[in-house]
């Protein structure tokens, strides 16, 4: 897998550096760095946890100089209340990080609720087969373990269509890399991840599993 181009203007100091821009994201971030012309004062955004949203925040925050909230649908509503607000007033943008949206994030403060209803979604998408390989490609090359070329895909596969289980798996192979110090092949991997629950039992579709 090739990872995407990276954004015009793209940095890549500070933690943000590890943020892999793929399909799943790529709309979310750039609603987020073209903070001048959002709707409102504040954007949300959105995406199930271990997506990259504080990766993404880190961007906002480096490039905009604007005020973060993460976790915001758990945050107090008379504090957002103020943000938004003072937001508006200052002309410094606001982002709010959560799991979901309102209506799904549930709103008892009616005025903030009508603040947030004129808010742009930046909406982190789930990965698909192709974004769970790349996530795979990106996190085992960071980490510098080997691995054969078909693994990524055979692990896509197999893998849940979740961030976090994703990033079990590279967390798991990437402990094994360092243990065996040897190239991650398929039979390899597959035997470590069954071991700890981490791959779908189905086994068509698989590739030849001879010496990588």
């Amino acid at each position: 897998m090739t990872q995407l181009p990276l954004p015009i203007g793209w940095s890549r100091h500070g933690g943000a550096e590890s943020l892999l821009v793929h399909a799943a994201n790529t709309d979310a971030l750039a609603l987020i760095r073209d903070w001048q012309r959002w709707p409102s004062p504040c954007t949300l955004l959105v995406g199930p946890s271990r997506s990259g949203r504080s990766l993404i925040a880190e961007v906002f925050l480096r490039e905009s100089g604007g005020v973060l909230v993460d976790d915001a649908d758990r945050a107090d509503e008379t504090h957002l209340f103020h943000l938004w607000n003072e937001a508006r007033d200052s002309g410094r943008p606001l982002l709010m990080v959560a799991s979901e949206a309102p209506p799904t994030w549930t709103i008892a403060l009616p005025d903030l609720r009508t603040r947030l209803a004129t808010a742009a979604v930046a909406r982190i998408l789930p990965p698909d087969e192709a974004v769970t390989a790349a996530l795979i490609v990106h996190g085992l090359e960071r980490a510098g373990s080997a691995f054969a070329p078909d693994l990524p895909d055979f692990l896509a596969r197999r893998t849940a269509r979740c961030y976090a289980a994703i990033e079990g798996v590279v967390a798991e192979l990437n402990a094994l890399s360092l243990a065996r110090g040897q190239k991650l092949s398929v039979a390899l991997a597959r035997q470590a991840l069954r071991n700890n629950a981490l791959l779908d039992g189905a086994d068509e579709t698989a590739p030849h599993e001879g010496t990588h």
